[in-house]
């Protein structure tokens, strides 16, 4: 209250209003800066390139330093044109400018690079002996911001929170609904800094505002975000439709994860149903006509052919839990599971087995394989049990042209003679289960005789369609 009291003392002695003091100070000032501006007398001389004109000005600018030309006297040098200026100092907003008498054109040259700068190089002007680089007062430069809303003589605009305003006389189209979209721009002009008179006194270089000023609307860039696309309402129906878009695809491609989780569920169900028939199958075929067999000898008093039936069926059983545990055998190609059953049988050393396999397919699946090993195993068994075969030869060789092969399976025991041998009737099965997975893998089967030799034949034949 009582500095209050000093203040309005202080004015009642002068007998001046706060205006009137005020009005003074700043006639004070101006008077001083004049001076000091008209004791430089004779006209000075400035040359650079101009970046850029206006109605009643342009801007020259040099290697670091820049200046504003106020030119009245007819219509600026175009941009790029290098001058020559005569003339003196003057003073606007707070500035030295320079009021030119004679303008020179003395060439072309390219617009100078614009500097990059932010809101923090807009606020800072450097002083004689300072770091000129970053003193953009007059100069041509590139910012980057968000344009606030449209003004008479252009638009305005933030740059780090620092307000600035655009001067053009063409504005591009998408700056039109500026105030709602605010889209972020990269504009590249030259800047004006409006200055604290008291600057030119040596106090501190207080910037009171930014313009800066734009040849035309080739110079401002719309840089899209996020945010300005969510600000335009053709945007916003274009991100409904997009999220639509992409909910109905994801929704497909669950469905279709689902569609193909549920037939592979159905495939396997079907591959559990194909083998469990075969299974029966391979039951019915053998093993219950086995039994079968073995009760009606049984009956007629028949022990020893029973017991060489059930002992049979036993032997078949164990081949068909075989091809249901050998899942290492799948891995390989059908020629390696006849070699390596070879192998097996010659470390027994019951026999001599000798293998010359070619033209097989490289794969079969699961069934194939099974029913061709189980086969090469009842006819070498065949040969050793009842045979008494101490050499047996499993060759394979191509068949035609079109991917048949032909596979013989040969053994020196005793002859057998497929016409004159116990079948089903009499209580043996296994030649008619030869025959049966035979069928099954496309091929056929036939027993014949060579010189001693008894040789089963197994052809597959595959028709181009």
């Amino acid at each position: 209250m009582s500095g209050m009291l000093c203040i309005a003392a202080v004015f009642c002695a002068a007998e001046l209003s706060l205006s009137d003091y005020s009005a003074a100070v700043k006639s004070d000032v101006e008077t001083q800066i004049r001076k000091v501006l008209d004791e430089r007398g004779a006209a000075d001389t400035l040359a650079g390139t101009v970046s850029l004109s206006d109605e009643d000005c342009f801007f020259l600018q040099g290697e670091r330093d820049a200046m504003k030309v106020i030119w009245d006297s007819g219509d600026p040098p175009p941009p790029g044109s290098k001058v020559v200026v005569k003339g003196g100092p003057s003073l606007e907003g707070g500035r030295v400018v320079f009021l030119a008498e004679k303008v020179e054109k003395t060439g072309t040259a390219t617009l100078p690079n614009p500097m990059e700068v932010d809101g923090r190089d807009l606020v800072f002007v450097a002083r004689d002996g300072g770091n000129a680089a970053l003193d953009v007062n007059w100069k041509r430069v590139k910012i980057c911001g968000r344009a606030i809303n449209l003004t008479d003589s252009g638009f305005a605009m933030e740059v780090d929170d620092i307000p600035v305003t655009v001067f053009t006389s063409r504005l591009p189209q998408f700056l039109g609904d500026c105030g709602a979209t605010r889209p972020k721009l990269e504009v590249v002009g030259v800047s004006e800094l409006i200055l604290d008179q008291s600057s030119l006194f040596g106090r501190p270089r207080r910037v009171m505002g930014v313009k800066l000023r734009v040849a035309g609307p080739d110079d401002i860039t719309l840089v899209p975000d996020l945010r300005y696309l969510m600000n335009r309402r053709e945007a916003r129906v274009q991100i409904a439709i997009f999220s639509t878009i992409a909910a109905l695809g994801i929704m497909l491609v669950v469905l279709l994860a689902f569609i193909v989780r549920q037939a592979r569920r159905q495939l396997r169900t079907r591959t559990l149903m194909h083998e469990r028939k075969r299974m029966a199958d391979d039951l019915h075929d053998t093993i219950e006509q086995h039994l079968v067999g073995a009760g009606m000898l049984l009956q007629l008093g028949k022990a020893n052919e029973a017991r060489d039936i059930l002992v049979r069926a036993k032997r078949e059983m164990r081949d068909i839990v075989w091809g249901l545990k050998n899942d290492d055998m799948m891995r390989l190609t059908p020629a390696e599971m006849l070699r390596e059953y070879a192998k097996a049988e010659n470390r027994k050393g019951v026999c001599r087995l000798d293998t010359r396999i070619s033209g097989l397919p490289d794969h079969m699946d699961a069934s194939q394989m099974r029913d061709l090993s189980l086969i090469v195993r009842e006819a070498v068994g065949n040969a050793i049990k009842h045979g008494g075969a101490k050499k047996i030869a499993i060759t394979c060789e191509a068949y035609g042209n079109d991917g048949g092969w032909l596979m013989r399976i040969a053994n020196d025991g005793k002859p057998f003679d497929p016409e004159n041998s116990p079948g089903p009737e009499d209580g043996h099965f296994g030649l008619e289960g030869m025959k049966a997975r035979a069928r099954r893998i496309g091929a056929e089967l036939n027993i014949s005789l060579r010189d001693s030799w008894t040789v089963v034949s197994l052809k597959h034949e595959t028709r181009l369609p």
